[in-house]
């Protein structure tokens, strides 16, 4: 059992992602992220759900872009190409996103 706020970062740490299991084949991590952005990638095989518990996330496609805040998910769809963004702070939960 791991408790999800008990999970943290250095100040200056920029990216942190701890795995929780998983769930059906599907990765479920932990994931603190300050002022970053991934790079744009596409899961092919595997769709990618975000839960934000605390902060602001802004997921990217080519044509839109969402923010979620606490307590928001969202779903990309697998074969989407995305990228996740955050200005200052965010933690949160994502499930799915790897190809076997």
């Amino acid at each position: 059992m791991k408790n999800i706020f008990d999970i943290n970062s250095q100040e200056n740490e920029r990216w942190l992602s701890e795995s929780l299991g998983n769930i059906n084949s599907n990765p479920v991590f932990v994931r603190i992220m300050r002022k970053t952005e991934a790079p744009f990638h596409t899961h092919e095989k595997s769709d990618e759900m975000f839960i934000v518990l605390e902060g602001e996330l802004h997921i990217d496609m080519r044509e839109d872009s969402v923010v979620l805040k606490r307590g928001e998910s969202f779903t990309v769809v697998a074969g989407t190409e995305h990228r996740a963004r955050v200005p200052e702070f965010v933690r949160l939960v994502v499930i799915g996103g790897r190809d076997a």
